[in-house]
């Protein structure tokens, strides 16, 4: 399985990613931990989740992917793995994005708050990217700049892209 490093960071991951965006809608628990294990005994070590997944995002599912992700990855050596969330900016009018009762915001105290609960979730105590699954226009970029640095500070995410 052929590596690449993630842009400046320390980072290096499997050229292949899994997206994990069904499991818990389209792929129960025993299929979703079927396909993880398949993908990691493949060599592939770079996974991609988020906080509003399931799709369709639903308010009783949301989370559900981290935490079926967190159950298999009990199982795992924790450093075996590159795990990559995201959270979820506001939904500019097309949807409102069910997750955190839809304060999606990405300020300071939200970007806190779903970074701790996608934590929870996963049952670890780092991740390793964090990302915004899309913007918010109506927050300056500083603000959430800023939080995701502090974040970073903390040890989490545990590398900071340049």
């Amino acid at each position: 399985m052929k590596r690449r490093r993630i842009g400046r960071s320390g980072l290096v991951v499997t050229e292949i990613c899994l997206g994990t965006m069904t499991f818990g809608e389209q792929a129960n628990e025993p299929m979703a931990h079927r396909i993880l294990n398949r993908a990691f005994d493949a060599g592939i070590d770079f996974y991609d989740l988020a906080e509003m997944y399931p799709v369709p995002p639903s308010a009783g599912k949301f989370g559900l992917t981290e935490e079926i992700f967190g159950r298999w990855m009990r199982g795992q050596a924790r450093d075996s793995l590159i795990v990559a969330t995201k959270i979820t900016g506001p939904g500019h009018g097309w949807f409102r994005p069910p997750v955190r009762h839809g304060m999606t915001t990405l300020d300071p105290h939200q970007v806190r708050r779903a970074l701790e609960d996608s934590l929870r979730r996963l049952q670890t105590d780092y991740i390793d990217l964090y990302q915004v699954h899309w913007p918010d226009h109506g927050q300056p970029y500083q603000d959430l700049l800023g939080a995701l640095q502090e974040e970073n500070a903390k040890g989490n995410p545990r590398h900071r892209m340049q």
